[in-house]
């Protein structure tokens, strides 16, 4: 367990007697989300107008989870990780650093023989990748496009969520008013106008290689948080969006090829 992980320098292994657990990689994995965007929702016009001149991260939240066979070894690594400042974590397997900070712990298991916690950091300032042309390869074309781009070029196989696009989006809610001298409601049904609606889109982005992954997962993120919308498409129907977050990222397979999973959740704000 020599060399799995280094913080400010320090083996955490060699150091304090803590190794990263299965699982414990995911969260590295999960892009930052989008802060949301000004509006207006302009009640006699379909979806949203939202100003994506200038897109904003929000600090990303990420969760590692680690073992210890000695609890004396934990605390003093607690001690390590609650100094004052930023901890430098990197992972060689994974080939990054993060610049992050301790949190809290947000679980603790005590058992016979091994101690078992979590920790959440923060990474303040997530950095925006420069755009690149991506250049991952899966065995077929999706039928999604991302600006005029396959998402098989990113290396992503879709596994859930297109049906979402075909989900008819909400009624914007009209004047409406009650009152205790009346039963139910007096709705105003003269209008009908489409509210804005969310998809959220299940990708394995799969690669040959670590590094490779994360140029397409770079290349993927910087696509998504340009300015200006997004335009995804699904058997040529186009739909105007901006992206919103990724959840539930997970490292699946690290072997005989590198695979991840996570949901990309977006906002369509106008259908075309």
């Amino acid at each position: 367990m020599i060399g799995q992980c280094y913080i400010d320098g320090r083996d955490i292994y060699s150091d304090f007697g803590v190794i990263i657990t299965d699982g414990g990689y995911d969260d590295f994995f999960k892009l930052p989300g989008m802060v949301e965007p000004d509006r207006n929702d302009w009640a006699e016009h379909d979806g949203l107008e939202v100003d994506l001149s200038t897109p904003q991260l929000q600090p990303r939240e990420i969760a590692v989870s680690f073992a210890s066979i000695s609890s004396v070894q934990w605390q003093l690594f607690i001690e390590f990780l609650t100094a004052s400042g930023y901890r430098e974590v990197s992972i060689p397997y994974l080939g990054r650093t993060w610049t992050l900070r301790y949190e809290s712990m947000t679980e603790l298991g005590l058992y016979k023989g091994a101690d078992l916690f979590e920790i959440k950091f923060i990474e303040d300032n997530p950095i925006i990748p420069v755009v690149t042309v991506p250049v991952g390869t899966v065995p077929f074309e999706s039928v999604l496009e991302l600006d005029g781009m396959s998402l098989d070029k990113y290396g992503i196989i879709v596994e859930d969520g297109l049906d979402d696009f075909d989900k008819t989006p909400p009624l914007k809610r009209n004047l409406t008013r009650t009152s205790s001298a009346i039963s139910g409601q007096i709705y105003d049904a003269g209008t009908a106008v489409f509210a804005e609606k969310e998809i959220s889109v299940r990708c394995t982005m799969i690669s040959t290689n670590m590094a490779g992954l994360w140029t397409q997962l770079d290349a993927l993120f910087a696509t998504l948080v340009q300015p200006n919308e997004r335009t995804i498409s699904k058997g040529g129907r186009g739909y105007s969006a901006y992206y919103r977050g990724c959840a539930n990222a997970q490292l699946l397979s690290h072997e005989i090829e590198v695979a991840v999973r996570f949901d990309l959740k977006m906002n369509v704000i106008s259908y075309k």
